[in-house]
């Protein structure tokens, strides 16, 4: 059973998105806005995943341009929250926001639905506030920061919970904030008490020397993880150079003082713990084999560099000593190296029973091609297949010219070959069996 978090309606993946149930219904027919179907039923039910509702908000999918002369709507909902020139929108969205915030807390308590010091359950911001919502969507707490301009809060990249047992709840909100005189995005990773006090904030200012040139700040976010290890818990978060590459995983304790650093020459797009609760599994994409790849790094100790050529533009001179303990790079399909590379990354599915599945795209949507590699409990790759919407494009391809052989004939049936690095074995090839 997989874990990845989704929404199970209409009604839901309009309240994520934060449009109308009709709005969302004509994005899934107009724009390819990813939703499934169960099967049965003259209705289906419907669900989507909320990695790839982001994937698709990340690839512009909300972007529509104007139809017989109708206005486009807003482009997606960091946009909404950011644009510069809506300042007057802001400035009038953050006062009925506080003063429906208000009535809220008091019909809240007046109902008996929430109490004053409720722990909050989302992040928000409005204007240069981050807002903290407890469940009855009022506003727990505020922090105003000095900054000129703030990216909307991604799910992924927020995490309320007990971190440090203590019996109260902490709240880590990651935010893309802008600061002069650069006004270039930065990442920032800030910790808060159930009240709002601020405990700690982190800002990234490694600098790291490649054979072609030297990258530093400022660096952007990409994920958040927070995970258990031999009873503490750390916190993993995932930033990649503003505009290039290298990727970083920064692993921090609960007071936000560091204890690894994971360089990649290419960027980490996500980050998720392995059933067996030892490992890290990293996922993004690697330059030097111009694929994605998945990294197993030690849950202890989380700290090192891909393997990259000797020589080449992607080796690092000054990073952290250490490796992962394999690091996999995933081939191209027939269909992949017909479109563009998708930049979002692998999606990494785990399940209570000690699998993991690496979901490798083709193609971006929509019809989004999935190339599904399965690895057994002791993180060893057993079998890859292809989605039924790989095969769709591959006709397609093969309609326009560009593919030579049919779907039936084509020779990934037969088999693929990862290439694959461990510590003891340098990189090598592993055929892997398709199902």
């Amino acid at each position: 059973m997989s874990n990845r978090p989704r929404v199970d309606s209409w009604k839901e993946i309009a309240a994520y998105l934060r449009r109308d149930i009709r709005t969302v219904i004509r994005w899934e027919e107009r724009r390819g806005l990813p939703v499934s179907r169960l099967p049965g039923g003259a209705r289906p039910r419907v669900f989507a995943y909320l990695d790839e509702l982001d994937r698709w908000l990340e690839q512009g999918g909300a972007a529509e341009k104007p139809e017989n002369g109708a206005a486009a709507e807003p482009e997606n909902r960091a946009v909404i929250a950011t644009e510069a020139h809506d300042n007057n929108f802001r400035l009038a969205a953050a006062a009925i926001v506080g003063g429906v915030a208000l009535l809220l807390v008091g019909l809240a308590v007046w109902y008996g639905l929430a109490r004053p010091g409720d722990p909050p359950r989302q992040l928000t911001i409005v204007g240069k506030e981050l807002i903290a919502l407890d469940a009855s969507g009022a506003a727990a707490w505020r922090h105003p920061f000095a900054a000129t301009k703030f990216g909307a809060p991604n799910w992924r990249w927020n995490h309320i919970g007990d971190l440090d047992a203590d019996g109260r709840t902490e709240v880590l909100a990651t935010l893309e904030v802008m600061r002069p005189p650069s006004n270039q995005h930065h990442g920032e990773l800030a910790s808060f008490a159930d009240d709002g006090a601020r405990l700690w904030s982190v800002v990234a200012d490694d600098r790291f020397a490649f054979r072609d040139q030297i990258y530093g700040p400022p660096w952007t976010p990409a994920d958040l993880s927070v995970y258990r290890f031999h009873g503490t818990t750390r916190i993993a978060w995932s930033i990649h150079h503003f505009s290039w590459w290298p990727g970083l995983l920064v692993t921090l304790d609960t007071a936000g003082n560091r204890v690894g650093t994971f360089v990649n020459s290419g960027w980490i797009r996500g980050v998720d713990l392995a059933p067996s609760g030892r490992e890290l599994l990293v996922s993004g994409i690697t330059n030097s084999r111009d694929s994605y790849f998945l990294a197993v790094l030690d849950a202890a100790d989380p700290t090192g560099r891909s393997p990259e050529p000797s020589g080449s533009a992607t080796e690092c001179l000054n990073c952290p000593d250490g490796h992962p303990l394999q690091y996999i790079a995933f081939p191209r399909s027939d269909v992949s190296r017909h479109q563009p590379f998708p930049a979002a990354g692998p999606t990494v599915v785990t399940s209570t029973d000690g699998r993991v599945q690496v979901h490798v795209l083709s193609s971006e949507s929509p019809n989004i091609a999935d190339t599904i590699f399965d690895f057994d409990p002791d993180l060893s790759l057993r079998e890859a297949r292809f989605s039924d919407s790989f095969w769709e494009w591959h006709r397609r391809l093969e309609a326009e010219g560009r593919l030579q052989h049919t779907a039936a004939e084509c020779p990934e049936r037969r088999g693929l070959k990862v290439q694959r690095w461990t510590p003891a074995a340098g990189w090598d090839t592993l055929p892997v069996q398709v199902r």
